[in-house]
């Protein structure tokens, strides 16, 4: 159910099933399973994953996009766009990504604008 979310968060991030399956210690073919929704997460498992991939389990969990922080929060601002690590056939993920959202923003101040000029 959450599997293809996993994925894509771990693809933007620019990690292995190999890498990730390593850091929750189980092998490669069992993380596959949990991206392709054959294995069901337990909450351990969820908050595992979710830590290894540097998102909250309710980013796994919500039905919104995940925001992914591209860089170590250890005494640095964070920033949550686009930056070099994003690699090259998911800059396009990551382009539509944002198009979708100033999509939602632009609709938004739309129905924004009309509530305010029937007042």
């Amino acid at each position: 159910m959450f599997g293809e979310k996993i994925k894509m968060i771990r693809e933007l991030r620019g990690f292995s099933q190999e890498n990730v399956a390593a850091k929750l210690g189980i092998a490669q073919n069992a993380y596959s399973r949990i991206e392709t929704n054959q294995t069901k997460l337990d909450s351990a498992m969820l908050v595992k994953v979710a830590e290894v991939l540097g998102v909250s389990p309710m980013d796994i969990l919500s039905g919104q996009p995940a925001i992914v922080n591209f860089q170590s929060n250890k005494g640095t601002q964070q920033s949550f766009g686009y930056v070099e690590q994003v690699g090259f056939g998911q800059k396009e993920l990551y382009d539509k990504l944002i198009a979708g959202k100033d999509d939602e923003i632009a609709r938004l101040n739309i129905i924004i604008e009309k509530l305010l000029s029937k007042k």
